[in-house]
């Protein structure tokens, strides 16, 4: 099967995708991954992460073969995966500790009001005693996913435990700091 980027996929090819076939999967990826990619560009802005999302997006592919319909716009089912998977990253990103993080930031940049970073240093101190003080495998996770930007399925691999494990671990963990923050949400938030 001669693989050319320019020509869609026949449904043939998808049927043969759809049956396990690696180079029907092939002729799809070459074709469709330049696209994907820009696609995602477009949303997150970042390469990295647009071709991260693009290999994502190929995996998923790969392991749902079977549910492909051949006659089906297969195109629009390739960037609905996509768009779903872009979602699910921003998801992820927009939560608490990002927002914290964006605080800390704009606070840094934007004033040299001696209150502001006192009150900064503050916060800075109760998130680094909450983590310091959290079981040595709930900040382990904790770190990977929200200090190095590890993914649960990452996590999940370099500490042998399951995704679901990992969830319950960033809860409580973010449930211990919502608590222990409490008292400076007013102010956070103005």
């Amino acid at each position: 099967m001669a693989i050319d980027k320019n020509t869609a996929p026949t449904p043939s090819v998808i049927q043969g995708f759809a049956e396990g076939n690696e180079q029907a999967f092939g002729a799809i990826f070459h074709y469709y991954f330049d696209r994907v990619y820009h696609f995602a560009l477009k949303f997150v802005h970042n390469a990295s992460e647009a071709e991260e999302i693009c290999q994502e997006v190929f995996v998923k592919l790969w392991e749902n073969r079977k549910a492909v319909d051949a006659n089906a716009n297969f195109g629009a089912y390739l960037f609905t995966i996509t768009r779903n998977l872009i979602f699910n990253k921003h998801k992820k990103k927009v939560n608490e500790w990002a927002y914290l993080d964006h605080l800390k930031i704009h606070l840094k940049k934007n004033s040299q009001d001696t209150e502001q970073v006192v009150f900064l240093e503050e916060v800075n101190k109760i998130i680094n005693a909450q983590v310091i003080a959290m079981p040595e495998k709930r900040r382990q996770v904790f770190e990977l996913s929200r200090l190095h930007g590890l993914s649960h399925k990452e996590i999940s691999e370099k500490l042998n435990i399951s995704t679901k494990t990992i969830e319950v671990h960033i809860s409580l963990a973010l449930k211990k700091l919502r608590l222990a923050l409490r008292d400076y949400y007013s102010i956070l938030f103005f």
